[in-house]
């Protein structure tokens, strides 16, 4: 059986532990107070963003066609080549014969009459 030293002992160690646990639910009420109050915030701020990208994509959507712009204020689409890239250097390629125009069996250099 505890006497009563151990009781009283038992007792006042308790209610340190509840004290503390006092403490720390009340640490952690307020933080959960804080963190409800900035998600609100974002969650707020997220909308707007979600309102903002939605106009700037209709925005950008919008050319002559669709809304009351001239056809000069159409930004210039960048239109893909459907070419695939062979990997190859531009020009003529190594190993191909060449296909000049026949020579006519005259030079060029020196055909002109001595001037008077």
């Amino acid at each position: 059986m505890l006497t009563v030293q151990q009781a009283v002992f038992t007792v006042e160690s308790l209610i340190g532990k509840v004290q503390q646990q006092k403490q720390l639910i009340h640490q952690l009420v307020q933080e959960n107070e804080h963190l409800r109050h900035e998600n609100k915030q974002l969650r707020k701020e997220n909308e707007q963003l979600k309102y903002r990208v939605q106009e700037l994509e209709a925005r950008t959507k919008k050319n002559s066609s669709n809304s009351h712009l001239p056809p000069s204020s159409d930004r210039f689409a960048n239109t893909r080549s459907s070419r695939q890239p062979s990997g190859n250097k531009p020009g003529g390629q190594e190993g191909t014969s060449r296909n000049d125009a026949p020579s006519s069996g005259t030079s060029t250099s020196s055909c002109r009459p001595p001037c008077a």
